[in-house]
C-alpha cells in the first residue's frame, strides 16, 4: 500500500504551520526568560543568567513536595480512570435498557469547568458544614479537615479529578470496544471460548490501543493539574498539595517571572520524557486486527 498517496504531505503542511506558529515560536521565546533575570522589579533591559535560575529551581525546597505530589496526582488519576473507564464501559457494551441514558449521566462530570468542579467539592469537603462531614456527624462521627492536611487533601483533590474525567475514559474505551468485529467474537464462541477467555484473548488485545490513549492523556494531564488544585487548596497548606502547576503560578504571583518560566521549563522536560518512554513502551501491548 503506498501510504503517499493516501496521505499527500500537503494535508499536513498548514496544521504544522499554524502550529509552529502559534505553539513552538511562543514556547520557545517564552523559554528563552528562564534563562535571564526577568522579574517584577526588572521587566527592561533584561540580562542573561545563564542557568542560574535552573539551578535555583532544582535547589528549591518546594521542588521535592511538588514533584512527589504530581506524581501522585498523575499516578492516581491514570489508574483510577483508566480502570473505571474500562469497567464502566464493559457494563455499557453490553445490551441493557438504560444503557443511552447511563452513557449521558456518565459524561456530564466531563463537560464541567475545573472551576466548577473545584467549587463543588470544596463544599463537599469543607471542614465545617461540608456535605461530607455533615453525613459523618450524623453517624456520631467528627468533623475531619479534609482541605487541612496534606493526605485528606489529595485525597480530595484526586477525588474531583477522577470524577470529572472518568466520562472520558468511557465514551474512549466504549467505542474501542464496539469497533471490535463480531466475527472474532463469535469465533471464539464456536470454538468453546468462555466469556473470559473471549475478553482475555480477544477483546483486550484489540482495544489495547484505545487503553493507551486513556493512559496517556490520563497521565499527561495528572501530571499537569493545577486548576483544581488551586481552586481547592491553592497548593496549600503551606505548601503540602503543590503541584508543578501552582508553584509556577506561585511563583509568578511573587514577582520571580524568570523563576516560574524556569519551573515551566523543568517540568515540560520531565513531561517530555515520560510521554516518551511511555509511547516507546506502549506500541509493543498493541495488537493490529
Amino acid at each position: 500500500m503506498n501510504r503517499k498517496k493516501i496521505y499527500p504531505f500537503y494535508l499536513a503542511a498548514v496544521p504544522v504551520f499554524m502550529f509552529t506558529l502559534f505553539f513552538i515560536i511562543p514556547s520557545t521565546i517564552g523559554y528563552l526568560y528562564a534563562f535571564t533575570n526577568w522579574s517584577a522589579a526588572r521587566t527592561t533591559g533584561l540580562k542573561f543568567v545563564g542557568l542560574e535560575n535552573i539551578i535555583s529551581v532544582i535547589q528549591n525546597s518546594k521542588i521535592p513536595v511538588a514533584f512527589a505530589n504530581t506524581l501522585i496526582y498523575a499516578g492516581v488519576k491514570t489508574v483510577l480512570v483508566t480502570v473505571l473507564g474500562f469497567v464502566f464501559a464493559y457494563i455499557l457494551n453490553r445490551k441493557i435498557k438504560t444503557q443511552t441514558a447511563l452513557r449521558t449521566i456518565y459524561f456530564i462530570p466531563s463537560i464541567f469547568s475545573c472551576l466548577v468542579v473545584g467549587l463543588i467539592f470544596s463544599a463537599v469537603f469543607q471542614t465545617r458544614h461540608g456535605t461530607l462531614n455533615d453525613i459523618l456527624n450524623f453517624f456520631g462521627i467528627s468533623s475531619i479537615q479534609w482541605l487541612g492536611e496534606r493526605g485528606t487533601a489529595i485525597f480530595a483533590i484526586c477525588t474531583a479529578e477522577v470524577w470529572r474525567n472518568v466520562g472520558y475514559a468511557i465514551i474512549i474505551t466504549l467505542a474501542g470496544m464496539q469497533s471490535v468485529s463480531s466475527d472474532y467474537l463469535e469465533a471464539a464462541k464456536l470454538d468453546g471460548a468462555s466469556e473470559w477467555q473471549i475478553f482475555r484473548h480477544v477483546t483486550l488485545p484489540l482495544i489495547m490501543p484505545t487503553v493507551n490513549v486513556n493512559i496517556l492523556f490520563s497521565l499527561i494531564y495528572g501530571l499537569k493539574m493545577f486548576d483544581l488544585i488551586y481552586v481547592m487548596t491553592g497548593g496549600g497548606p503551606g505548601n503540602a498539595t503543590e503541584s508543578f502547576g501552582t508553584l509556577m503560578m506561585n511563583e509568578m504571583s511573587a514577582g520571580r517571572y524568570a523563576q516560574s518560566v524556569a519551573v515551566n521549563l523543568v517540568f515540560t522536560v520531565i513531561l517530555a520524557i515520560i510521554s516518551f518512554v511511555y509511547q516507546k513502551f506502549s506500541s509493543k501491548w498493541e495488537t493490529v486486527a
